[in-house]
């Protein structure tokens, strides 16, 4: 109802409190609920509105919880949502597989092949796998998209949710350090090249 929510702000606003707008606009909705919840069970408006008031008591002794800072804290809106499960740090390893993948592994491949350094046989196989993941990008791009809105529809209480975990772990954490050890062992070959 417009008119009580006006009405209630004009009392917020004439009890000179320090609350920021959000505080301001949580108390509202809840003073509005409870004069509703009374009105329903019969109360007169006017006295519903003095009634929840008296339940709320002191606006100046009401403590809200301090905010946390978004990326420093683990609860904060940054940080929270990767640092929940393990299924979102899955997923990061998987992004970060990708990145390497696509643009780090042919690149430094190129060069080794170029300039003759030997090339193990794991170096070669996340190589093929970069060509194909760059021949196919957009069904890589959908699949991690796919991943994604799993991650985010799927709530974390489901049955399955740690089978997803653990698929995402294991299988970001096998492939990212798979292909940063394919990525360096060229290098042990060019220093022990360099070496003799």
């Amino acid at each position: 109802m417009p008119n009580r929510e006006e009405a209630l702000r004009k009392i917020f606003e004439a009890a000179e409190t320090r609350l920021s707008d959000d505080q301001k606009r949580e108390l509202l909705a809840h003073l509005e609920d409870a004069v509703e919840a009374k009105v329903e069970a019969g109360v007169p408006e006017l006295e519903a509105v003095g009634q929840a008031f008296a339940e709320l008591g002191s606006l100046k002794k009401l403590r809200f919880p301090e905010a946390a800072p978004a990326v420093a804290t683990a609860g904060g809106g940054l940080v929270e949502p990767w640092i929940g499960g393990g299924a979102e740090m899955g997923y990061l390893l998987l992004l970060m597989f990708t990145f390497i993948q696509m643009l780090i592994t042919p690149a430094l491949v190129n060069v080794f092949v170029k300039t003759r350094v030997a090339v193990p046989s794991l170096t070669l196989l996340f190589w093929n796998v970069s060509d194909a993941m760059r021949a196919y990008w957009p069904l890589v791009a959908i699949v991690l998209a796919a991943l994604a809105v799993l991650l985010v529809r799927v709530p974390r209480a489901a049955k399955w949710r740690p089978l997803l975990t653990l698929s995402l772990t294991t299988g970001g954490a096998i492939l990212l350090g798979g292909v940063l050890a394919g990525v360096l062992l060229p290098f042990v070959s060019l220093i022990e090249g360099l070496a003799r």
